[in-house]
């Protein structure tokens, strides 16, 4: 029996040791701060990196635009009372709703917009096609075209007026 007793006083004193001989928990706090500390500074310099390279990237896109020569787009158009063409800025079925898109452009002060009725009626295959005119030039018209097509997020056609 003092053998037994000898022998569980020995295991008791040594995991007694094993267990002094681990780390604290403030050495566990300690070491979990500065593995935190090291991902935090990688996370940082994942950004400032990142941030360099948008950097370089607005800086070499800055570069290229003030190489560029400035391209002169023209903006303005000359409205002719009798010319050759007009701008189609949309196309109905409905003639109530081909007028409504004439006033809606009349209010705009266009010198000259209407409605041009195309199709047969005999068969039901009836447009009524919005026009803003008249120009001198198909360019004027491609213009004035251009510039409503954006803002109304749509096409236009240049008619030539017969």
């Amino acid at each position: 029996m003092k053998n037994i007793g000898n022998k569980l006083l020995l295991l008791v004193a040594c995991l007694v040791l094993i267990q002094a001989c681990g780390p604290s928990e403030a050495e566990k706090r300690a070491a979990e701060q500065a593995r935190m500390d090291s991902l935090r500074a990688v996370q940082q310099q994942q950004i400032a990196d990142q941030m360099a390279a948008m950097q370089d990237s607005l800086d070499r896109a800055e570069a290229k635009l003030e190489a560029e020569p400035e391209k002169k787009e023209k903006t303005d158009y000359t409205f002719v009372e009798n010319g050759p063409y007009a701008v189609q800025v949309g196309a109905f079925r409905s003639e109530s709703k081909a007028e409504g898109f004439v006033n809606k452009w009349k209010d705009r002060d266009y010198p000259s917009t209407y409605i041009v009725k195309v199709g047969n009626e005999a068969d039901g295959d009836v447009w009524f096609r919005v026009r803003i005119g008249f120009f001198g030039n198909k360019a004027d018209a491609e213009v004035l075209g251009a510039q409503l097509a954006k803002e109304i997020n749509s096409g236009f056609w240049v008619s030539k007026v017969r």
